[in-house]
């Protein structure tokens, strides 16, 4: 008898394509139910959600804020020292606010569930794998867990204070004031910090690849330079229209592929002397 949520699985040798779809369904529903539980809880608490997270970044007391400014002190120079003014954020929708909240609310869920999600991916495939690969199966999944947080942490503290004082006080004339949109905000913060925790995956996702075969380190170096300039659309399109947030997008992922690479061709190394044996 299957229950709701779950089901005995069986052999994935011996399981038919209509059983594979029925464990990817309970794996999509269970990944949903873990979003919308911290969904919830993010809806409840948004005071610390809105008002201390998202708010966060463009507050002259945040982190980056303070650190750039005493930097700026240092060294004499006031150029770096950002967001010093909070920036006036209106709505002009009735049901704007509680749209934002809902918003806000959905991507939390989705961030703080990210390890349950990639728990439930990792479970769907494990069968698959062989004994070999399974060893390394609770490494992926916490690795993959601190890569899309770190990736989320760039965005936030990183990315949006340097993007929201360059757009906020980007002016074509003196007499047009910036009086920026709620929803603009929102999806300006949520949307750069999503962005960097997904791009921070792709070490794993290389290193996957690598370790299956289907592409080796001797591609990933031949098509260097092919990459850099998808590296530069890729961080055009998740950031706003200004070259300081593409090259602080561009410039990690540039990083974490050389970086891919060079573990990825250990890994060649090791599965090659394995074939000697």
């Amino acid at each position: 008898m299957t229950g709701l949520f779950s089901r005995k699985k069986s052999n994935p040798d011996e399981m038919s394509f209509f059983e594979h779809l029925e464990d990817l369904r309970f794996t999509i529903i269970r990944s949903i139910l873990g979003i919308l539980i911290f969904a919830v809880l993010a809806f409840l608490f948004k005071e610390i959600i809105f008002n201390t997270i998202i708010l966060g970044p463009q507050k002259p007391d945040f982190i980056t804020n303070q650190f750039l400014c005493q930097l700026g002190t240092i060294i004499g120079s006031d150029a770096i020292c950002i967001n010093q003014n909070d920036i006036e954020i209106i709505n002009i929708e009735i049901a704007g606010q509680f749209k934002a909240h809902l918003l806000i609310s959905i991507i939390a869920g989705f961030v703080l569930g990210m390890p349950v999600v990639l728990r439930e991916i990792w479970n769907f495939v494990k069968p698959a794998l062989n004994p070999g690969e399974q060893k390394g199966y609770y490494f992926s999944l916490f690795m993959s867990s601190i890569l899309f947080f770190i990736g989320v942490a760039f965005g936030y503290f990183v990315l949006s204070p340097i993007t929201l004082d360059f757009l906020s006080n980007y002016v074509l004339d003196s007499t047009i004031e910036n009086q920026i949109r709620l929803g603009s905000y929102v999806r300006i913060v949520t949307m750069l910090c999503l962005a960097t925790g997904i791009v921070f995956e792709m070490p794993l996702i290389i290193i996957f690849l690598t370790a299956n075969r289907i592409i080796t380190t001797n591609l990933l170096r031949k098509y260097r330079k092919h990459v850099i300039i998808f590296f530069l659309i890729i961080s055009a399109i998740i950031t706003p229209p200004d070259v300081i947030s593409q090259f602080l997008v561009a410039l990690p992922m540039y990083l974490l592929y050389e970086i891919s690479i060079r573990i990825a061709r250990v890994m060649e190394r090791r599965l090659e002397r394995n074939m000697e044996f």
